[in-house]
């Protein structure tokens, strides 16, 4: 024989379906501001210095800059690219790096036109 739960099993069953299960499913899904910096995967070094900080969305990677140095999240195009949208946004780039891997003079300089 099946035997059915109390109703008060059953309120407390839907207490924790209805608040707890939600709220531990999204749990770490929103980046800590520490995650958020740590983990830039473009760094501009800006010619010169930001009257002030700002953010920028181009072509789907968010810029954090401020004072003269810019931070940016995971893009589709070659770093080049990306280079040479923030330098039309923000000015000349004197240092352009995607993970470790920094452009050269000659296309930090394609950057810069």
């Amino acid at each position: 024989m099946i035997r059915l739960f109390s109703s008060a099993r059953r309120a407390n069953a839907a207490f924790f379906v209805s608040t707890l299960v939600p709220a531990g499913a999204f749990a770490g899904l929103a980046p800590t501001p520490a995650a958020a910096t740590g983990n830039a995967y473009y760094r501009a070094e800006l010619a010169s210095p930001l009257a002030e900080p700002r953010r920028e969305i181009l072509n789907g990677v968010i810029w954090s800059c401020s004072d003269n140095s810019c931070t940016g999240t995971k893009g589709g195009s070659r770093a080049e690219l990306e280079c040479a949208r923030l330098a039309q946004k923000v000015g000349p780039i004197a240092a352009f790096a995607k993970g470790e891997a920094a452009l050269d003079g000659n296309a930090l300089a394609r950057c810069n036109k």
